[in-house]
């Protein structure tokens, strides 16, 4: 992806050397409407995150305004190219005598090539952007759109079979925009008025399986299945021996799952935060010791990558252990 982004700087240089060659050949301004149109569908195919899109977007006038805004930038920056044109051609006494459809075909020939390394929609879900503001226009609609994707689990009821809960976390939150869907469910489940049980149990199950946590699409995962099983012991007695062989298998993940001061502090709370469970006495003080005996993983599998990051030499990278592939079965 990262060689997609160079090759696209190459490609996007014909669109500018359109309006420059043809300031150079002294074309009359009637030229800058079709270069403005050229120069806004490339906009439109490299940057869909500033137009609308959707056509009840589109009937907003707040939508249009964006727009016209975005039609006159491309009007000023066409203008400007013309006029830089004009004097490079003025300062070295030459004047090409071509086609007027010859700049326009350079410029338009951006946009098949532009389309061709980049698309937009797919390097979002990856986390590449091609620039902060694209990044940040990406954010609220990709919020809105993993709110939408993960309505479905809401409804699931309370006594869902755990075998179609499991398969529709997996669905929904494996696929593109994982992170913020993750992130949008567990922001929905931290309402203490929304039980959920056997959805909050499967995102646990799932957010601590190998496969989500040793390619790291997915960084804060275990942090996420933590902060949905904080204070419900049950949940809890899941998710712990899970993160402890984890956190063993795969140290160098350790930045996603939960500090170790809020494991520590979680283990000095007790576990009576849930009114509900009726996990004997001798069980909770089991489970408060897997919370500090995770704390410490934690921060023995931090303090090592220090380590490999100040001594990369004399360390060897955790990552070029094996890993291993097996599941974890549910405590």
């Amino acid at each position: 992806m990262l060689t997609r982004m160079r090759l696209l700087k190459g490609a996007t240089a014909f669109l500018y050397i359109g309006p420059l060659f043809a300031g150079m050949g002294e074309f009359g301004w009637g030229l800058v409407g079709p270069f403005t149109a050229i120069f806004v569908v490339w906009l439109m195919i490299l940057r869909p995150e500033q137009w609308p899109s959707t056509p009840r977007e589109w009937l907003t006038g707040s939508a249009w305004l964006a727009a016209l805004a975005q039609v006159l930038s491309q009007v000023a920056l066409v203008a400007v190219l013309f006029g830089i044109g004009r004097g490079i051609g003025a300062v070295a006494g030459v004047v090409p005598v071509v086609n007027p459809v010859l700049p326009l075909s350079i410029s338009f020939l951006a946009i098949p090539l532009c389309r061709m390394l980049w698309d937009a929609r797919e390097a979002a879900d990856l986390g590449f952007f091609l620039d902060e503001e694209a990044e940040a226009a990406h954010r609220p609609r990709a919020a809105a759109e993993a709110g939408v994707a993960v309505t479905p689990l809401l409804n699931l009821p309370d006594d869902a079979p755990d075998a179609r809960v499991m398969a529709d976390v997996a669905r929904i939150l494996g696929g593109a925009n994982g992170e913020v869907r993750l992130k949008a469910l567990a922001a929905a489940l931290a309402s203490p008025l929304r039980s959920h049980a056997a959805l909050r149990r499967a995102v646990v199950l799932w957010a601590t399986e190998p496969e989500v946590i040793a390619p790291g699409r997915i960084p804060h995962a275990a942090a996420t299945a933590f902060a949905i099983a904080e204070g419900n012991p049950d949940l809890l007695r899941l998710f712990v021996p899970r993160a402890l062989a984890l956190i063993q298998a795969f140290p160098f993940r350790a930045q996603g799952f939960p500090t170790a001061a809020r494991l520590r502090h979680a283990a000095a709370a007790g576990m009576t935060g849930d009114p509900n469970a009726d996990l004997p006495t001798h069980l909770r003080d089991d489970l408060c010791d897997g919370l500090r005996a995770l704390a410490r993983a934690v921060d023995a599998a931090l303090a090592r990558e220090a380590e490999a990051q100040a001594n990369p030499v004399a360390v060897e990278a955790p990552a070029a252990e094996s890993m291993p592939t097996t599941k974890i079965s549910a405590a």
